[in-house]
């Protein structure tokens, strides 16, 4: 279509010329300019190569405005939460490859205004690979509870949600029902358990309440937790069974190991199904969460919700996946 048969956006009238730049309505008389100018402030925009520097080599802004004379710091701040805005206001579509995998889940406790706040963290292993894709994080708040924990697993892509085989994360209260309810494998996360009962290798604390059997307690699961001679589990087992029955340490020890004695099954999950290399730990979200809580330290970021979310939501983006293995069994 030619020009001479542009019609006008405002009346749909024909379209004259007034003068060298601008054009004019017939039915309504206003006009325009053809090439009109962008108003406001000149944007200034942010290299992408310092979104890299700060979330993912370890920068702070205070050395990155180190050699920039001709900006003051707050506005060099400012300039770079603009930039992080709009990095994250695209669409994230995490490349998934087209083969079973881990679902790993861990969460962030963060306090602001002594209110309790949880990143809620979610990655995909595949199982043939040694590495961790992580989705879009989620800041809820409160405690954790398995509710959130619901509607994270609800935002992931019905395409990834399928290929989700096993789930491993903590021993949360109602984290046995979800994986029930989505059809996967639970595995629990053998780090946190015997970071319970961890007592100092050097050494029986004779002085504590049970320090004489903290150290078998801690021997007996963490061989249940991994052998594989069935005879040797059973005579493991019978033995938790009969120091519970007595007051082998306080009650928290207690009520720990009965604990483990119920979700016994659930911490050898990678045992019954060596060929999904499922990790034994959520080590990739403790290493991950860490890396968080140091780039808030060290660029002063996350200092109210929306700030954390942002920053995480950013770092999480730039990094795209974090190394993961699973756990080979030698038998």
């Amino acid at each position: 279509m030619y020009s001479k048969h542009v019609k006008s956006p405002c009346c749909g009238a024909k379209v004259r010329r007034f003068g060298s730049r601008r054009r004019q309505c017939c039915g309504c008389k206003k006009t325009w300019s053809i090439r009109p100018k962008k108003r406001g402030r000149p944007r200034h925009r942010t290299s992408a190569d310092y979104l890299r520097k700060v979330l993912f080599r370890g920068f702070s802004l205070t050395q990155l405005h180190s050699g920039r004379v001709s900006v003051a710091l707050p506005a060099y701040r400012y300039r770079f939460r603009q930039a992080l805005q709009r990095f994250i206001s695209e669409p994230y579509e995490p490349k998934i490859p087209d083969e079973p995998v881990v679902l790993l889940a861990d969460g962030v406790w963060f306090q602001f205004n002594r209110k309790h706040w949880v990143l809620y963290l979610a990655a995909l292993k595949p199982c043939s690979q040694n590495h961790a894709i992580f989705l879009q994080p989620q800041l809820y708040p409160g405690r954790e509870s398995a509710n959130n924990w619901q509607k994270m697993f609800a935002a992931i892509p019905s395409k990834a949600k399928s290929q989700i085989c096993a789930v491993v994360g903590d021993n949360l209260r109602g984290m046995q029902a979800i994986a029930e309810d989505n059809n996967w494998l639970l595995q629990l996360c053998q780090f946190h358990m015997l970071l319970k009962l961890q007592v100092r290798r050097n050494g029986i604390r004779r002085k504590l309440i049970g320090g004489t059997i903290r150290e078998e307690l801690y021997d007996l699961i963490s061989c249940a937790m991994r052998t594989t001679d069935a005879e040797k589990f059973k005579k493991t087992i019978a033995r938790l069974e009969e120091l519970v029955k007595c007051k082998c340490g306080t009650k928290r020890i207690r009520a720990t190991v009965r604990e483990f004695l119920a979700c016994v099954r659930y911490y050898r999950t990678f045992l019954d199904y060596p060929n999904l290399h499922l990790p034994t730990t959520t080590n990739t979200m403790e290493s991950t969460g860490c890396l968080l809580r140091n780039m808030f330290r060290r660029s002063r970021a996350g200092s109210n919700p929306k700030s954390l979310l942002m920053w995480a939501d950013g770092m999480i983006r730039v990094r795209g996946k974090l190394a993961c293995n699973g756990h080979k069994i030698n038998r």
